[in-house]
């Protein structure tokens, strides 16, 4: 039998955790595969290449996406769930609705509220940008605690 595949946006924030438990609810009621997924800005701009070579940028976003993917590597422990995990570069909508669609998935799971660059500014718009993005289902969950 061939699992269903749910892919879990992660950004390292309180909300993206509640929406990686959401999905291995649904992981655990129907047999599923989990594909994790961080996306770090790019960093290509003019100025930045001016001060910073490619090879250190490279550096910082693998840093960056080490400690993201290890706080929920870290939440899925003990848990008998298969998942895989990646890394990508550039705007989050493209790149999650593109995975998606490469990855044939079933399932979006992901926080309506993350650690973007910009905290606050537009309440969800990763969120629904996928929403607005991909054809599939996407379950959005809402953060617990507005503070």
């Amino acid at each position: 039998m061939m699992k269903d595949r749910i892919l879990v946006a992660i950004d390292g924030s309180k909300n993206s955790l509640e929406a990686l438990d959401e999905a291995v609810k649904l992981a655990m009621a129907a047999p599923s595969k989990l594909y994790l997924v961080n996306v770090q800005p790019s960093f290509h701009t003019f100025h930045t290449r001016l001060f910073i070579g490619e090879e250190m940028i490279k550096e910082y976003q693998t840093e960056l996406y080490d400690k993201v993917m290890d706080s929920a590597v870290q939440h899925l422990e003990g848990r008998d769930i298969e998942y895989v995990a990646f890394m990508k570069v550039g705007d989050p909508v493209y790149q999650i609705s593109q995975l998606a669609k490469d990855l044939k998935v079933k399932y979006i799971v992901m926080g309506s509220r993350g650690m973007g660059l910009i905290r606050g500014t537009v309440l969800g718009s990763v969120s629904t940008g996928v929403l607005h993005e991909t054809h599939v289902p996407v379950l959005i969950i809402p953060q617990k605690n507005k503070s």
